[in-house]
């Protein structure tokens, strides 16, 4: 192989095939976009058919191969769910291997923001696969102050991220104070952490009023399980393939969809309390034999006394 090329990648999405040259070794194992599909999909080598390796060799590409090995099998192509839950056990390990540092910040007797700040910045670069040199900004001002942390692609900022000290709290002050800066910049993504607690938001302008923030995740990496499975899925969606991919989007839509007040709102719907009035009727009198004659309005009332729906 010469100098100038150090093997070949493949896009897990569309299948297209590309040589790498030796100024892409360093985007090595890191999130790179297809030129074609223009999809995310982790740069990484992969065996390279008879063709390539004599194109990569400098020979003619219709020679035959001169190789004695036998021909290899075709590679199974990787299911998108296979894709992102090796990303997601990539990232469990990475942070358990992180794990040690992170207690002993939390043990010292005194601790600062600073030392958060600077395990968060490796821990973006060495597991979740930003360039620190193009991806992370740590020199951004928003509204008169250093913002901690922003992640960019293109130079637009994409997520803001607010580090405190391992002890603090990260109270609503915290999240106030990240949605503003948030929406200073311009990001739809927010989050807050103290190395142990991690905090997403999505965040919303609203004209003449505060910006709207939904919370996609609240975790923490030092209590009982440590980095836990559920962890590893929630700190994925930070990385560029999820926000960018969709799988972030599709997070914050499930939780929007899902939230107290809307299953609330199903619950007092015309649809479902004839539905619940139905059953309920039905299935007394089979356990019973006896019918009871219930309205909607019996029904509704229950749930409102059940669920408190009369506040909405």
């Amino acid at each position: 192989m010469t100098s100038e090329y150090i093997g070949v990648t493949a896009c897990d999405e569309c299948g297209s095939r590309f040589k790498l040259s030796e100024r892409h070794r360093k985007l090595l194992n890191k999130p790179a976009r297809c030129p074609k599909c223009k999809s995310m999909f982790q740069l990484t080598l992969v065996a390279p058919t008879p063709l390539e390796q004599a194109s990569l060799d400098g020979a003619k590409a219709d020679e035959p191969s001169q190789s004695t090995e036998p021909p290899t099998s075709k590679k199974r192509r990787r299911t998108k769910s296979e894709i992102r839950q090796e990303s997601i056990d990539s990232i469990c390990q990475g942070f358990r291997q992180m794990h040690s540092r992170l207690a002993s910040i939390s043990e010292a007797k005194k601790s600062s923001e600073e030392q958060v700040r600077i395990w968060v910045i490796d821990a973006l670069t060495d597991v979740l696969g930003y360039d620190r040199d193009g991806e992370i900004d740590t020199e951004v001002r928003a509204l008169g102050q250093r913002v901690d942390v922003v992640l960019k692609q293109d130079d637009h900022v994409f997520l803001v991220i607010e580090c405190k000290n391992i002890r603090s709290k990260l109270g609503n002050k915290v999240v106030d104070q990240v949605a503003a800066y948030a929406t200073s910049l311009s990001s739809k993504w927010a989050a807050i952490t103290n190395g142990q607690i991690w905090k997403l938001y999505q965040v919303t302008p609203q004209k003449g009023k505060e910006p709207k923030v939904i919370e996609i995740f609240d975790i923490a990496l030092l209590d009982e399980d440590g980095v836990s499975e559920v962890d590893a899925e929630c700190l994925y969606l930070l990385t560029s393939k999820a926000v960018f991919g969709g799988d972030l989007e599709k997070k914050r839509h499930f939780i929007s969809c899902t939230s107290k007040k809307r299953i609330l709102k199903a619950l007092a719907s015309e649809r479902v309390i004839k539905a619940l009035r139905l059953e309920l009727g039905s299935s007394y009198e089979e356990e019973n034999e006896q019918r009871v004659n219930l309205t909607n309005d019996d029904v509704s009332g229950v749930l409102e006394d059940m669920l408190g729906l009369a506040e909405l």
